[in-house]
């Protein structure tokens, strides 16, 4: 072994150092002749000093350290364990990583055409109707208000305001339980809701509902004609499951990112390929989420879309509504909309 001599060294210091080894060489010298002395003192030497600590440390007759040898023995084969789990783990987490979901916010999509939008308007719902229509509700108090709009030229064709005391908020066209084309346009802070009739923006009924107490905000809406129901935002990460005729929540989920962390602030609302796709207040994102549990199934950034250095920090993106052959984009007093197809889902005009 490599370190064979100190060992050895250290065995003879200990060897020369017993308490036996020193008696038997003082009666050597004193008792016996000469011969006799060199004799037994070879004997004490070999039987009780080298016998005894090769026992006591495990040195083999020809001067290999048995335990020394096991030792290294032991750390290669140790070594070797450790390399082999090394190696083992390695692949492991290889495997692991490689497993893991690569679910990271989108940037891929395409605005192929820019539309002109009222630069008044503080867009709070904006949704296509069955009708081809394009309907958009705004906020402010005394400033919120029902719009059709013309989907080809983009021209407002009819405005109506609701009373000064409402603050105006999100809005989606419907079906109605007797299959009448409707649109419904709920508030702030008031719990209210109210009913139009599309064709002639004619105010039809008024309801009132509850999401978070105390509150019971209204921030956004959208409805799921498959299951008949309303889908509402009140600023919370959480989303309310409203029946269409009654408003009473029937259930509610939480929101829901891709992290695992709850996104509150959900704002404007549409339905798109089977997902609840929610604008972020103050954030130039849209996430999709589940309609069961409320974990987003995609994640889009759209800062580029419309940079805040050219609108300005307040006029937030607010605003999507799922066409025939794109989804159309504005925000809070934006002079434009964007027709935005996103690259990486497919099946969604389907």
């Amino acid at each position: 072994m490599h370190h064979f001599d100190s060992v050895q060294q250290e065995l003879q210091t200990k060897k020369n150092s017993t308490p036996v080894g020193r008696t038997v060489f003082i009666l050597a010298i004193v008792i016996l002749p000469t011969t006799l002395l060199v004799l037994l003192g070879y004997i004490a030497y070999y039987f009780i000093g080298h016998a005894g600590e090769n026992i006591a440390f495990g040195v083999e007759e020809d001067g290999t350290n048995i335990e020394d040898e096991n030792i290294f023995d032991r750390a290669e084969t140790n070594n070797d364990e450790a390399t082999n789990t090394e190696t083992q783990q390695t692949r492991e987490n290889a495997t692991t990583i490689q497993s893991v979901p690569t679910n990271i916010i989108s940037t891929a999509f395409t605005p192929y055409e820019q539309v002109p939008h009222d630069a008044t308007s503080w867009t709070q719902g904006l949704s296509y109707g069955d009708d081809g229509y394009i309907y958009e509700t705004t906020g402010l108090r005394g400033q919120s208000k029902l719009l059709k709009i013309d989907p080809t030229t983009f021209e407002v064709i009819k405005s109506v305001y609701i009373d000064d005391f409402y603050f105006g908020e999100g809005s989606t066209f419907y079906t109605d339980a007797d299959g009448n084309d409707r649109l419904i346009f709920i508030t702030y802070e008031e719990q209210t809701a109210f009913i139009f009739d599309p064709l002639t923006l004619t105010k039809l009924k008024t309801l009132t509902y509850k999401t978070t107490p105390p509150w019971n905000e209204g921030w956004g809406i959208t409805f799921d004609s498959v299951e008949g129901e309303f889908i509402v935002s009140d600023g919370t990460s959480t989303l309310f499951f409203m029946d269409r005729d009654t408003l009473q929540v029937k259930r509610k989920i939480v929101v829901t990112r891709f992290d695992g962390t709850e996104q509150d602030s959900l704002n404007e609302l549409e339905l798109m390929g089977g997902l609840i796709c929610c604008n972020i207040w103050y954030e130039d994102e849209i996430i999709c989420v589940d309609k069961i549990t409320g974990r987003s199934v995609r994640e889009y950034d759209l800062s580029t879309l419309h940079p805040i250095e050219e609108r300005g920090y307040s006029h937030v993106m607010n605003g999507i509504a799922l066409g025939e052959d794109h989804v159309l984009i504005t925000g809070k007093r934006w002079d434009r909309m964007y027709k935005v197809r996103f690259d990486d889902w497919d099946g969604l005009f389907t």
